[in-house]
């Protein structure tokens, strides 16, 4: 089972074995503990990757989506799919007083990180180079660790910030910062409020809601959201039912991300931590780039390499065990 990666809670990360017989058990014992702990923190992190990999895989389905639909459209059919699919596998557990508290954390947790989070960025897209957009939000390690230790849940750790430090620089040097034009300063105080609003979701879930079932929290934020974009896809024509076939495609993998990734994200905030969880949103830019070289054919240059080598590196370092805190 996952664990958490905050140096708390050190009885659940304990291996406990029965006492030796022998000389060889002595030694084989700490070995086998040592190898399952590895195996624990190996677990947390692929899961992490896995997140960072389907999360990424949006922005490519959602700019063939969003070209022929547009922004706020998209996000609607989006997520009407997304409540059809959810539905019928929450089932009774929407029902009781679990299924009350789930309801009202979906509904807090659906406006911050489904309508503020996606609307805000989308919007600030139209204001701003796509570059500005992903670096702000990589900044959601540094705002997500604040807000979590100003709520007394994490304390300020400078291995994190270290590591966190080096992996933005990687970010900027992959992506690049472009030129502003005209009106971006608008576009900058939107991605910026998305991103608050992304890390004060993580931050509110580990403190209030992490032990609400999962899949109905994902079907209240999903109703949140078809009920905020409706208004602005109703005044359209536009329907999944017009759109190309690859743009069908694209939309109907938009549900699986809805699906899945939210799931992870909120399993990631559970088991390792706010910040923790928003720090594999810095390998966003290294699992999109392997998805556009593997799917559209994009060349990778040495930028890209260095950024995502420095990537990397600061997850590493912000990742690793520390001295003197449970391994696991």
């Amino acid at each position: 089972m996952l664990q958490n990666n905050d140096g708390q809670n050190s009885t659940q990360n304990t291996a406990v074995y029965p006492q030796p017989g022998n000389a060889a058990e002595k030694s084989l014992r700490p070995a086998q503990a040592v190898a399952h702990t590895k195996g624990q923190r190996w677990e947390r992190y692929a899961v992490g990757v896995l997140f960072s990999v389907i999360w990424s895989s949006a922005f490519i389905a959602g700019k063939v989506t969003v070209m022929e639909m547009g922004p706020f459209t998209t996000l609607f059919y989006r997520f009407v799919l997304t409540v059809l699919v959810l539905l019928p596998l929450c089932g009774k557990k929407l029902l009781g007083p679990k299924g009350k508290q789930a309801m009202l954390a979906g509904i807090l947790l659906g406006l911050l990180n489904n309508v503020a989070y996606l609307g805000l960025n989308f919007s600030a897209l139209q204001r701003l180079p796509p570059s500005w957009v992903v670096i702000v939000v990589s900044c959601a390690p540094f705002m997500t660790m604040t807000m979590a230790a100003l709520r007394g849940q994490e304390s300020f750790d400078k291995g994190k910030l270290l590591g966190f430090a080096i992996a933005f620089t990687g970010v900027v040097i992959m992506v690049g910062i472009t030129g502003l034009h005209a009106g971006a300063a608008l576009g900058l105080v939107m991605t910026v409020g998305a991103t608050l609003a992304f890390s004060a979701g993580a931050v509110l879930f580990r403190g209030k809601y992490d032990d609400l079932p999962l899949l109905p929290v994902n079907f209240w934020m999903s109703v949140c959201a078809m009920l905020c974009f409706a208004p602005a896809a109703f005044m359209t024509e536009a329907s999944p039912l017009q759109l190309t076939w690859h743009a069908q495609i694209a939309l109907i993998w938009l549900v699986v991300v809805s699906l899945t990734g939210m799931a992870l994200w909120l399993l990631l905030i559970r088991t390792q931590g706010p910040s923790m969880a928003a720090s594999y949103n810095l390998l966003n830019p290294l699992s999109g780039l392997a998805l556009s070289a593997l799917i559209l054919g994009t060349d990778i240059g040495v930028q890209d390499a260095a950024g995502a080598a420095a990537i990397v590196a600061g997850l590493y370092v912000a990742l690793r065990p520390r001295q003197g805190k449970i391994k696991a």
